[in-house]
This record gives C-alpha cells, structure tokens and sequence, in this order.
C-alpha cells in the first residue's frame, strides 16, 4: 500500500507540476507576443528593395492647376500621431506608365466609337492625332477624342440652351449615380480602375440667366450635379488627382426630360499603369517632408478659407500616389497635408536624390 501511496503522491505532484508548466507557457507566450507585437510597432521592417530604383532617377512629378507653393504660409501640426504617419516606410514602389502608340487603325477605331455613341457624322480634325465629332442631330452636342489614348470629352453647349433647365432638379442622387454608371457599363466608356473606384458628387445650382453653376444648398435646388471617378487604391494609398477632391474624370447630369440630353459633360482621361514594372525607391522621412512643407517647397492644392497672416493647421500626413491629367511616365507616391478650412498640400515622397 505504502508504494501505491508513492506513486500516487509522485502523480499529483507530477500533474500539479504539469499544470503549472503549462499556465507558466499560456503567460509567457502572452507576454511574448505583446513584446513581439511593440517590438515590430516600434521597429518596423525596413520594404524589401524589389528592383531597387529600376528606373535610375526619375523626373519629378507635375503639379498641374496647382498656383501657389507653399512658401510663406506658417503652419501648425495638431494631430494625434505627430509625424509618426500611419503606415510609414523609408521606401515606396514607383511604376512604369508606358505610352500608348499610334497605329494605322487608330482613327477608324475613333470613328466607330463615335458611332457608337449617335455621332455619325465625318470628323472635324483637331491635330492629326485629335478630332471632333458633332451630333447631325444638334450642333451642340459634340464629341472630342484623342485618336492614341482614347481619352474623350462628350460635351453639350447647354449654355446655349437654356432649356434643358426647365424647373426640374435632381430627385436621388444614388439613383441618379446608377443611371450614369449604367450608361458608362453599357458603352464600355471607362476602364475598370475608375469605373469601380471611389465616387463622389457635387450638389450644384445652374442658373441660365447668368450661366453660372454654384453650390447647391440642398438636393432640392440641385439642377446640376456633378459626379467625380477616381482611380482604385493602390498598395493600400489613394491615388489622388491634381485637384484633390475634383477628378478630371466626371460626368455633369441634369435632369432633363430629354434623356439623351441628361449627360451634358463626359470626360474620361486614362494613363495606363504597368502593374508588373516598378522600382522600389528611398522616400524622404515624414520629419523631412514637414520641413519641406514649412520651408516652402510642398505645392498648395487648395489654400481653403486660409491665408498668410494666420498659422494653417495640419490634421493630417499620409502618404499616396499622385495621378495627373498629364501623360507622366510614373506613378509615384506623394506626401498629402490635410489641414483646418480645406487646406490642402502634396510634395513629391521619392527622396530628392533620385528626382531630376
């Protein structure tokens, strides 16, 4: 008995010693992974350098309808993170955006797209590369493509036909966004990157005494609304057009009894991005990017309700990839700075020392 006594004895206490072991591994490995998971929060992985600055240096990128730097302007940064940006990296992937070149079917292919869309009768030449189409049943209504890209502007001169504004004004917005998306589906007028991107609107009030569009205060003053595509995310980033909150991608619709008169401007500009060609480049550090705004050398997007006199406050630094309505040969990434009463600001990301 006295041996059964023993071997229960050391059983218990093997079990009990069993039981601490394995809570001893529950805390550890729960300390482990907070330590681990600050450890990696404060250090993080430096991007690996796939094709590490592929393309040598790189021009800088074209700030266009941009009219002001940021020089002279005080600023003040009020925001949680400080400069510690979400998601920062000291490197940032560029990509290629090849040209498209002319061929020998480019115009015939123009042709048959304005067809498509009413315009039959024979072009009007811009430029050996660029024609206008207009409408045989309303000289208004005309059409404008570039032959090579297939970029175009659908436009009707409603200034001059004061008509379509007889009284009626945008009942639904969402139902009014599905009615033109459909029409762009239907007609195969966008790629898909800004045809299932981000959408947003601007409530608009068209007078056609004074032909000028302002902001609508409400939907039910609403005769003009204007709808903006923007490109998908990329890598996680917005893909941001040089106006910031205006896309050079749009549609303006009112709400005419007329149906084929509804769209009365269309415009689609297209850069084809090579997804599978990029370089991996240094980016400047968020510290260096606010002495760069503060220094003078960020380009202001939109000033807002700001001015010299008064310090502009920051909320907001992040980084994205800025896409002109200008053929550039990369997408690259850029610094944004958001601040109090619309201001906005971006500055090239790439590390000086690899811009031209």
């Amino acid at each position: 008995m006295s041996h059964l006594t023993e071997i229960s004895l050391v059983t218990k206490k093997l079990a009990l010693g069993l039981l601490i072991a394995f809570v001893a591994y529950i805390i550890l490995n729960f300390m482990y992974n907070i330590i681990l998971d600050y450890w990696k929060k404060t250090h993080p992985i430096p991007l690996v350098y796939v094709n590490a600055t592929r393309f040598n240096k790189i021009p800088a990128p074209k700030f266009t309808h941009i009219a002001i730097s940021s020089s002279g302007l005080k600023f003040k940064l009020e925001n949680v993170e400080g400069l510690a940006i979400k998601d920062a990296t000291p490197a940032g992937k560029v990509y290629s955006m090849p040209k498209k070149l002319p061929t020998l079917l480019d115009t015939q292919r123009a042709r048959n797209f304005a067809v498509k869309l009413g315009f039959t009768n024979p072009e009007e030449p811009i430029s050996s590369t660029y024609y206008r189409f207009t409408d045989p049943d309303d000289k208004l209504h005309t059409l404008e493509i570039d032959t090579t890209t297939k970029n175009f502007k659908l436009k009707y001169d409603y200034k001059n036909n004061p008509s379509l504004f007889a009284g009626d004004t945008i009942q639904n917005k969402d139902q009014t966004i599905t009615e033109v998306k459909n029409y762009i589906q239907f007609n195969g007028l966008f790629d898909d990157a800004i045809a299932k991107g981000k959408v947003t609107t601007t409530l608009l009030t068209y007078n056609p005494q004074t032909k000028i569009a302002s902001v609508a205060s409400s939907l039910s003053d609403t005769n003009l609304l204007k709808i903006n595509f923007f490109r998908n995310d990329m890598d996680n980033k917005k893909v941001l057009p040089p106006q910031f909150s205006e896309s050079y991608n749009f549609v303006l619709y009112t709400p005419s009894t007329i149906i084929n008169k509804r769209i009365i401007e269309l415009f689609y500009t297209f850069w084809p991005i090579a997804l599978d060609d990029f370089g991996t480049y240094p980016l400047r550090s968020s510290e260096a990017a606010w002495q760069d705004l503060t220094d003078g050398y960020a380009f202001v997007v939109n000033i807002g309700n700001n001015n010299s006199q008064n310090q502009i406050i920051i909320r907001n630094i992040y980084l994205a990839y800025y896409d002109s309505d200008e053929p550039q040969n990369y997408l690259q990434p850029i610094y944004v700075f958001e601040g109090d009463n619309d201001f906005v600001a971006y500055l090239p990301a790439v590390s000086n020392d690899w811009l031209e």
